[in-house]
């Protein structure tokens, strides 16, 4: 599921995050954006996507960039579901935008995706990784750094790699990210060169 930034807020800052099983351990970096104010970040984390419990917060605000990465990691357990989500706070505590909602699942045997090649220049394949059946649509998307939707993409669950053109797109920075029925299964980062 994405979730855009709400009405009269500043653009959307952007969260990836991936499992890391060998150190049972997720791994989050995401851009910051610009605001009049100084701004902060809460990362979210539930188990349920109704009650959300912070589990990092910057107490410096900052006059920040989209250009201003940042990354962070914990420790999980196994067998399990989590949902992130990173709120950026102005000087008063104000929500001035939340990000995408990252789900992250722990459970043994799980279907992986990878992309190559990373920098692109013509074709970004997609490819799933494991034996598990894929259940639902997928639904491919690619956003530009400031969170705009550039490329569009759908396929059926019986395909397993895929072929992504984006030869049309400007050199520099996206993110790639593929949906099943409504689950956010990957997201990642990749460079576009000429």
């Amino acid at each position: 599921m994405l979730a855009y930034s709400f009405a009269g807020m500043a653009q959307l800052c952007h969260l990836n995050a991936r499992y890391e099983e060998r150190t049972s351990k997720v791994i989050f970096d995401w851009n910051m954006i610009r605001h009049s104010t100084k701004t902060a970040y809460v990362l979210l984390k539930s188990t349920d996507t109704k009650t959300w419990t912070e589990i990092v917060t910057d107490k410096v605000r900052r006059n920040y960039t989209p250009e201003d990465v940042f990354d962070y990691d914990e420790r999980v357990s196994r067998d399990q579901k989590f949902f992130y989500r990173l709120k950026i706070i102005d000087e008063n505590n104000e929500t001035v935008t939340v990000s995408n909602t990252v789900t992250i699942s722990t459970e043994a045997e799980q279907n992986t995706w990878v992309i190559y090649p990373n920098p692109v220049n013509n074709i970004l394949h997609l490819s799933c990784q494991g034996s598990n059946i894929i259940n639902g649509v997928i639904n491919v998307t690619v956003q530009d750094i400031t969170g705009k939707i550039v490329i569009r993409f759908r396929a059926a669950s019986i395909n397993r790699k895929l072929e992504i053109p984006v030869s049309q797109l400007l050199r520099g920075m996206y993110i790639v990210q593929i949906s099943i029925t409504n689950e956010i299964v990957m997201t990642q980062k990749f460079l576009k060169q000429p």
